[in-house]
């Protein structure tokens, strides 16, 4: 593999002579725009999402309970734990951790790139991470992906500068022991901060073993796993948690998370994992993030993927031959791509699964156009990128002021708690403040988001039912006692969230529907809040239920 020869300057094309010689002014430039857009996106209200409240519940569960945090990863819950035993727990601190780490990953990622790709390649990158709504929403979010993008950025950092050296012996030295140390140690962060993270101890061992540096990757894959072993056996001899495959890790083996019942997913059906989520995550959600695709148009388009598939595969080939970073960017998306296209569900359909590496993605197929254009001597085809490359910044960043909601910004932090929200959800958190403020402390609620309901009742657990795993109503009731349920909150949560369409998520009503119909007075309502879109608050009657239990054994008898 040849090492990147930077080209002289004097030979370059105009443009990317002068994007070279305004590099650091256009750089601050555009992290002022970043910095701009990330505080007029801002959202101090929890996400409808759900995983950003529960990152923080993790979090307040360690602290209060020492419950130590696995599904989805511990090292983010950890970091917010850390933050909250320092400055308390607000919301807004939280979240502002989120647009520092999007700035440092900014500040490193142009660094660690600079001089090594085209200078047009990589500041469209920048633009469009300063402008999009999409990548710029997690500044402001508590979500593991901006924790997950300065780690996944930083060790690129490391590599680029490590990877120059001359390869040491069997037995490295202080100064490379060192780095050889903090990039495991990076890639056991990022394993443990999301499950994915593992692509990256993969990726930098295919990379060295195809550079012919067997013992630096002997070296990196033992420091590893000593790392990660050293991890569990601590978490083992504190918490009493052995090493085992988690409940995410199980899920994805299921065809349906939510149904076992539907058993598990087999080879052919991975495979259609794999052509379904591709043109999913490329087709649908890529192309919205560069601003081509309306957020409404959900339809696939195969051709885009195949095109993108094509683009990526030259370019990986190409970058192989005449540019070792980009190869090892190519690499490494290959396997996380690839392990999220395979692993995951179709129906999950979430582009946050993908925003850490859409940066890598847009560099990688930008520069892998400007191969094309250079391996088959058509100017065009650069001149042709640049405007498809300014259409594409003026689409997202139009598309994204549009998205911008200063009022109801300005009417959160003045103290409504509730503005941006639809009716269905206003009435929802209204209920979860109620349970609050007028339950025992030790009644314990049932509801479908039971993350974003304890923010809103100040830390007040709830129970969340996610799935009905039975239709035989004294199994549900055995499950609800065994766990000391008392009330059911009954959402009218929409199912399309961007519209009111009468459609809610029923997971509740259908699991409170089999248990009335044998026990019609299981439910006594306690509290309603909405018209159209309502709340409902259930106690559960036990006693009823139990009497009507004894008087069906004493018929029989």
């Amino acid at each position: 593999m040849k090492k990147y020869q930077k080209v002289k300057v004097e030979n370059k094309p105009t443009f990317e002579n002068w994007l070279e010689k305004h590099s650091n002014t256009l750089f601050y430039i555009l992290l002022g725009v970043l910095t701009l857009f990330s505080f007029l996106y801002f959202d101090i209200k929890p996400s409808i999402a759900g995983d950003d409240s529960s990152y923080v519940n993790r979090a307040i569960n360690f602290l209060s309970a020492d419950k130590f945090p696995t599904y989805q990863g511990p090292a983010y819950p950890l970091f917010l734990a850390l933050l909250i035993s320092i400055l308390g727990m607000n919301l807004v601190i939280l979240k502002l951790s989120s647009a520092l780490f999007m700035i440092g990953f900014f500040i490193i990622f142009y660094r660690s790139l600079k001089g090594k790709i085209s200078y047009l390649s990589l500041f469209y990158t920048l633009a469009l991470v300063g402008v999009s709504n999409y990548i710029l929403f997690f500044s402001s979010q508590t979500f593991s992906e901006p924790l997950f993008l300065i780690l996944q950025t930083g060790l690129f950092a490391l590599i680029f500068k490590y990877d120059s050296r001359e390869e040491a012996g069997w037995i490295p030295g202080k100064k490379e022991l060192k780095y050889l140390l903090l990039i495991a140690a990076i890639c056991v962060l990022m394993f443990l901060t999301r499950t994915i993270g593992f692509g990256m101890i993969l990726t930098l061992l295919t990379y060295w073993l195809i550079s012919k540096k067997y013992k630096r990757a002997l070296q990196v894959v033992v420091i590893f796993s000593v790392l990660i072993a050293s991890f569990y056996v601590i978490r083992n001899a504190a918490w009493e948690m052995p090493a085992k495959s988690s409940q995410q890790t199980g899920q994805l083996l299921d065809k349906n998370p939510y149904n076992k019942d539907q058993g598990r997913e087999d080879f052919v059906g991975f495979l259609t994992r794999f052509k379904d989520n591709s043109n999913l995550y490329l087709s649908k959600h890529l192309m919205r993030i560069t601003g081509f695709r309306k957020h409404g148009d959900n339809s696939v388009k195969p051709v885009i993927t195949i095109i993108l598939y094509g683009l990526f595969i030259f370019g990986l080939v190409y970058s192989l031959r005449r540019n070792k970073y980009l190869f090892l960017i190519a690499l490494y998306l290959a396997f996380m791509l690839g392990i999220t296209f395979f692993s995951l569900q179709k129906l999950w359909d979430q582009y946050r699964l993908i925003v850490p590496f859409v940066p890598l993605v847009l560099l990688f197929l930008v520069e892998s156009i400007v191969y094309v254009g250079e391996h088959y001597k058509l100017s065009f085809v650069k001149k042709g990128l640049m405007a498809i490359l300014a259409l594409s910044l003026l689409l997202a960043a139009g598309r994204g002021v549009n998205t911008m909601d200063v009022k109801t910004l300005s009417k959160n932090l003045a103290g409504d708690k509730f503005a941006g929200y639809t009716p269905d959800w206003v009435s929802y958190l209204q209920m979860a403040e109620y349970c609050n403020k007028n339950l025992k402390k030790d009644d314990f609620v049932a509801c479908r988001k039971p993350g974003i309901a304890r923010l809103y009742a100040k830390g007040k657990k709830f129970y969340g039912i996610f799935r009905i795993p039975s239709d035989d109503p004294d199994e549900l009731l055995a499950h609800l006692k065994e766990r000391n349920v008392t009330h059911i909150m009954m959402g009218s949560l929409r199912k399309n969230p961007y519209q009111y369409t009468g459609q809610s998520i029923n997971t509740i009503k259908r699991y409170m529907a089999f248990i009335a119909r044998k026990y019609p007075k299981a439910f006594i309502l306690i509290k309603k809040y909405g018209a159209q879109e309502p709340t409902h608050l259930f106690k559960i009657n036990y006693d009823v239920i139990q009497e009507k239990k004894s008087t069906s054994d004493d018929s029989i008898q």
